[in-house]
């Protein structure tokens, strides 16, 4: 895996404000092909269309949860890396997402420098266990 940031993202969120908020966060990392999705069924369809190196998946999606998505994505694809998004972190759903295969959970609301350096931080780390 290319230790840079990916250039191929896939955003998942039902806000089309934080799918700004992160395409500008996710541009500042050097990601040039940015695909966005709104809700379970569009990010499946992207995710098959795009094959994306990272997901950025909210965990609270009208309809599906991003649970049941990110079971589903690991059901396309074993090797897929996604990172969970959500406003609320409950340690439930952390462990849960966690158990079910995803590099990290971050809150949405932090400042955007932060999530620059969480997000450059997770991928680094997912590119070392795969080197190791």
């Amino acid at each position: 895996m290319n230790e840079s940031f990916p250039h191929k993202v896939l955003i998942v969120d039902d806000e089309p404000h934080l799918r700004a908020y992160l395409r500008l966060v996710v541009a500042e990392l050097g990601a040039t092909d940015i695909q966005e999705a709104g809700d379970c069924a569009n990010a499946l369809l992207m995710y098959n269309f795009q094959q994306p190196d990272l997901v950025l998946l909210d965990v609270n999606l009208p309809g599906e949860d991003g649970l049941a998505i990110l079971e589903k994505l690991f059901a396309l694809n074993p090797n897929v890396r996604v990172v969970m998004l959500t406003a609320v972190a409950s340690r439930e759903m952390v462990e849960k997402c966690s158990v079910a295969g995803a590099l990290n959970y971050l809150r949405k609301d932090q400042p955007r420098g932060q999530m620059v350096t969480l997000l450059r931080e997770t991928w680094l780390e997912a590119c070392s266990e795969q080197s190791a």
